[in-house]
């Protein structure tokens, strides 16, 4: 699931139709998955605090407890089906080796989440994410 240099933003534009963004925003777990990704202090997150932050979501979403259950369900999604397919078309790079998943900056979904957002991937005061 590495590649050895993030794709240029016109080939990240170019391979990425409007119905592949939306396909890939369709899924409620992969926005909150995104939305981890796109507002993390660093380049890199660690799988184990993506899997925490989407569980949480989650949780606070339902108002239910956060239970081991759905943090092991969080887990094995996203690691066979939400970060592959994230990582397929571009948008994000994993290093199953390091237990690391790294944002593309150049990507079109970084930059369509910042104009949603409010012009700044930290704000929340625009947008939903569910």
């Amino acid at each position: 699931m590495t590649s050895s240099s993030p794709p240029s933003d016109s080939a990240v534009l170019s391979s990425l139709s409007l119905d592949t963004i939306l396909e890939l925003l369709a899924n409620k777990r992969r926005r909150f998955a995104l939305y981890s990704l796109l507002t993390a202090d660093s380049p890199s997150v660690e799988f184990k605090t993506l899997i925490e932050d989407v569980a949480t979501l989650e949780a606070e979403l339902t108002e239910d407890a956060l239970t081991r259950e759905r943090y092991q369900d969080v887990a094995a999604d996203l690691y066979q089906w939400h970060l592959p397919v994230l990582d397929d078309v571009g948008v994000i790079d994993c290093d199953p080796r390091h237990a690391l998943i790294r944002v593309f900056e150049d990507s079109c979904l970084r930059k369509w989440f910042c104009e949603w957002m409010g012009s700044d991937a930290d704000s929340s005061s625009e947008g939903s994410i569910v």
